[in-house]
């Protein structure tokens, strides 16, 4: 019998946005999986910032129980051409800013997911410049 997986957008186009959280999404755990494998579409348009992936294993998640998820480019289907750091976000300059679609696959039995664009650090953190890009949206298949 076929386990019914599923996949659900958890962000659309941030236009103007500096920063911002993706919405929060059921993982792998909440619904009493055990592979833990999830994937990760993330479509850019020259965007110019930070990107990361947070998870929680607590169902009733507050601001502190987030914590960031590395994706390990050894590990599974990384279809990525920028590097993850191991502050567990991946970044993208100006003079290489992110352009297509990208997929990252990461494991974990995590009960929530979400993600995060921050450009906090660019110019004040806070004005927009249509230099920066965006993201078009963020899919998650688990």
């Amino acid at each position: 019998m076929p386990i019914d997986r599923r996949s659900v957008t958890l962000m659309s186009a941030t236009g103007t946005d500096m920063n911002k959280y993706s919405d929060t999404v059921k993982g792998d755990s909440y619904y009493g999986y055990t592979d833990g494998i999830h994937t990760i579409q993330v479509v850019y348009s020259n965007y110019v910032g930070r990107f990361s992936i947070q998870a929680t294993l607590s169902l009733t998640p507050t601001d502190n129980d987030w914590f960031d998820v590395v994706v390990d480019p050894t590990e599974g289907l990384y279809a990525g051409s920028a590097a993850w750091n191991d502050a567990g976000y991946i970044q993208f300059n100006a003079n290489a800013p992110g352009t297509k679609s990208e997929a990252y696959t990461f494991k974990g039995n995590f009960a929530y997911i979400r993600c995060y664009m921050d450009r906090s650090y660019i110019g004040d953190g806070e004005t927009y410049d249509v230099s920066y890009g965006q993201i078009n949206n963020i899919i998650l298949s688990a």
